[in-house]
């Protein structure tokens, strides 16, 4: 169980110091849900358990969150956001890594996406409990991405062109259509674990030797 925080507004802070205090309670709330999500599935992570694992009050959880519902809708935007956040090529901007060409960041895109579905365990903790209720959720819970994540890849697209080389007769919005199927499909698999559809490192490598050979310039 998390350090109990206190239920009142503490009236020594500054407006500043009040707020900070309201995210920390928040972030508190989220992480607590996201844990209990993972570990009892949708069904048995009751308002009263993640409130304890979070240390508040059910009243306190109330008032960031209307219902458990709305509190799981916002741990999967979360999730979803964080999802996007691993596809999106190095910028190079951060010093760390250069800038990925267009051939490798169509690759990590896909292969980001791959390892964090599976390496992020509420997406199969889920799945293995309710699994057409979740996927539900989480598919509503992805649709405001969709045309951005064809945006980006479209623009990975153009961008290799410009430069020589993918195809300079790639019909850039069909092919980001068909790219983001794919990756999608496979990201699905990482985190459904369902033994008929598995998914393996040759799976993996062919799929990104297929993109390869489907964008670039002969």
């Amino acid at each position: 169980m998390k350090p109990e925080l206190s239920e009142t507004e503490d009236l020594s802070l500054s407006p500043q110091g009040r707020q900070d205090q309201s995210r920390q309670r928040r972030a508190q709330i989220l992480e607590a849900a996201r844990s209990c999500f993972g570990r009892e599935g949708y069904a048995g992570a009751t308002v009263a358990v993640i409130a304890a694992e979070a240390g508040v009050s059910n009243g306190l959880l109330y008032q960031f969150f209307k219902s458990k519902k709305h509190l799981f809708e916002v741990v999967l935007k979360d999730l979803v956001r964080d999802w996007v956040r691993a596809m999106v090529p190095r910028s190079g901007k951060s010093g760390s890594d250069p800038p990925e060409a267009p051939g490798e960041a169509l690759e990590g895109m896909f292969r980001r996406s791959v390892e964090f579905c599976r390496s992020t365990p509420l997406l199969p903790a889920l799945l293995s409990r309710d699994p057409a209720l979740q996927l539900q959720r989480i598919q509503v819970a992805s649709a405001d991405r969709v045309e951005p994540h064809r945006e980006l890849v479209a623009s990975i697209l153009r961008s290799g062109i410009e430069t020589g080389e993918f195809r300079a007769d790639l019909d850039v919005r069909s092919a980001a259509d068909l790219i983001c199927h794919l990756q999608s499909h496979y990201s699905r698999r990482a985190y459904g674990n369902n033994p008929r559809y598995p998914l393996t490192p040759a799976i993996i490598e062919e799929a990104v030797r297929f993109v390869h050979d489907a964008v670039r310039a002969r």
